[in-house]
């Protein structure tokens, strides 16, 4: 509640629309592509921004952890490198991402990109319709 108060915003948790298993949270969010219908979250763990001391010692057992997840355990990605046939990705190479629990398809990591596409090079491409 004090984190409202004071404009905060909380970090989302990304889950598998079909079996509820996070597969990603808002710490690791790079960016979104509207025109794909994806979202973009870094692959890798990286140390949060420093925060202030808890004000009150109630508050201190619910500090979140130092580092930010990237893509949860809950993501599996197929090694297989494939060809990408959506229009406007010609020469794109993908490594399906799936969740864990169900096999159901989450997403692609581009591994190759034309130049216009660079910004998804390396990141956990999320489809929009898998996550809630």
């Amino acid at each position: 509640q004090q984190a409202a108060e004071n404009g905060d915003l909380l970090p989302m948790v990304f889950l598998c629309a079909v079996f509820f298993r996070p597969v990603g949270d808002t710490l690791s969010w790079v960016t979104n592509d509207e025109e794909g219908g994806c979202i973009l979250l870094r692959s890798e763990s990286r140390p949060l921004a420093s925060r202030p001391p808890p004000s009150h010692p109630a508050a201190v057992g619910h500090l979140p952890p130092p580092f930010s997840a990237g893509a949860a355990d809950n993501v599996s990605v197929d090694p297989e490198r494939k060809l990408s046939k959506r229009p406007g990705e010609c020469g794109c190479m993908v490594e399906t991402l799936s969740c864990s629990g169900c096999s159901v398809t989450l997403g692609n990591i581009y591994r190759c990109t034309p130049k216009h596409l660079d910004y998804k090079r390396d990141l956990f491409c999320f489809n929009i319709d898998s996550i809630e």
